[in-house]
């Protein structure tokens, strides 16, 4: 890319005559510059101006310069680089003949999911990733993004799911399963909880449309109403081969249509609080509000069908164990 092309697309002054005309590539992080690289100062910092310089890179962009190290590389002035960001972005996007899909976080997970990642390529909700990804990619792409502003900056007509109608449920025989029509095709026992069918449905339909093909029996809402099976001594145990489930919901916005959609199936279930969201979810019954992993251990103690907790899977995962047998203890 021509460097009297980024000065103009980002509105930048350069300030100096280099022996450099064109870059390669764009970096964002100094330590990873090579040579013939356009680094983005994000820090306004000199000393990963130094660094991009020793490491080889052709152009540094900065909101501010205050001492040209190297004359024979490009020093380009913007006045925002979070915008120059988005308009190199759109530069490279528009000479790429490729779409944005603009979803939200859980539509854009099972996008990815039931379509194997094949077909698609998710754009980063940070600006300067983005610009990276596009810039790196090849043609004819398909992107998602969950970040609806940053979409439409890039690209401006930018599509959108549209809502899916005429969805019929049938009864299921788990919290975890779904049974359902979309589009007049029977899905049986999907993976995916009714409170979510009607966003694998609107992508669905956008797949349909679109005659891309994709495969929703392999789907797993790993980001939500994420469950562990446990025995009474809480080791793990497989899917569905035990009676006790802890599960998992990052989102408080979830909460309240994760409860009711649990009381469909039994009313012996607690919800796992973190104490310092206490004023957030006093109006629960059979809340338990815990400070620590030890704390919540003593309340999954409790007797119970379903815990449900508001946190990160990751973050609890250590206090239910795999249970492993003893081979050698077998034969004594």
């Amino acid at each position: 890319m021509k460097i009297e092309n980024i000065t103009r697309i980002t509105d930048g002054i350069l300030q100096n005559f280099p022996s450099v005309d064109q870059i390669n590539s764009i970096k964002m992080d100094p330590l990873k510059v090579e040579r013939g690289d356009l680094f983005f100062d994000i820090k306004s910092s000199f000393e990963n101006q130094k660094c991009a310089i020793e490491k080889g890179a052709y152009a540094i962009i900065s909101e501010k310069i205050t001492n040209i190290l190297d004359n024979e590389v490009a020093w380009i002035e913007v006045d925002s680089l979070r915008l120059a960001c988005i308009k190199l972005s759109r530069y490279e996007f528009s000479k790429k003949n490729s779409e944005i899909i603009c979803l939200d976080d859980d539509a854009q997970e099972i996008m990815h999911i039931i379509t194997k990642n094949k077909e698609f390529q998710k754009l980063p909700t940070d600006v300067y990733q983005t610009l990276v990804i596009i810039k790196k990619s090849g043609e004819n792409i398909r992107y998602t993004c969950s970040d609806k502003r940053l979409a439409h900056s890039i690209d401006p007509s930018c599509k959108t799911l549209e809502e899916c109608f005429n969805i019929q449920f049938f009864t299921p025989k788990s919290p975890f399963f779904s049974s359902f029509t979309c589009k007049d095709k029977f899905y049986y026992d999907i993976k995916i909880p009714n409170i979510f069918v009607q966003k694998l449905c609107m992508v669905i339909q956008y797949l349909t449309k679109k005659k891309i093909p994709f495969d929703v029996h392999n789907i797993s809402m790993e980001e939500h109403f994420s469950p562990i099976f446990i025995d009474f001594k809480l080791n793990k145990k497989d899917f569905g081969q035990s009676s006790k489930v802890i599960i998992f919901e990052n989102n408080m916005d979830f909460i309240d249509s994760e409860i009711k959609h649990l009381k469909y199936f039994s009313k012996d279930f607690i919800i796992c609080i973190p104490k310092r969201y206490t004023n957030c979810f006093s109006h629960f019954n059979n809340s338990y509000f815990f400070v620590g992993k030890d704390d919540l251990k003593s309340h999954l103690n409790k007797s119970f069908r379903y815990a449900l907790i508001f946190g990160e899977k990751k973050d609890y995962e250590e206090l239910f164990t795999t249970k492993k047998i003893d081979m050698e203890s077998l034969f004594l």
